[in-house]
């Protein structure tokens, strides 16, 4: 079965509620780091955030197979959020292990 690196990017204030509902319809691990973007996209910025052009996001990621995106993606869309998201999937061609 095809599995899927899901990376949604979303604001910093909208993370915990993203992974609450993301939670609900999978169990693999989600992956989140925090993120500084630089430029003037002005279309998902704050006031202070146009100001400085610097947004503050998070990504969150994940490896899942590509059948459960629809659900993620729903349930993504359904959370409680002040910010738009953005979001893109990659083909996983091989992963592993190394211990």
């Amino acid at each position: 079965m095809t599995e899927i690196l899901l990376t949604i990017h979303c604001a910093t204030m909208d993370t915990p509620s993203l992974i609450d509902a993301i939670r609900t319809v999978t169990r693999v691990p989600l992956h989140v780091r925090a993120e500084i973007v630089h430029g003037r996209d002005f279309a998902d910025a704050q006031a202070s955030e146009q100001v400085t052009a610097t947004l503050k996001r998070s990504a969150i990621e994940l490896i899942e197979v590509a059948s459960a995106m629809d659900s993620i993606l729903q349930a993504a869309g359904e959370a409680k959020r002040r910010s738009a998201v953005r979001w893109h999937q990659t083909a996983v061609l091989a992963r592993g292990r190394m211990a």
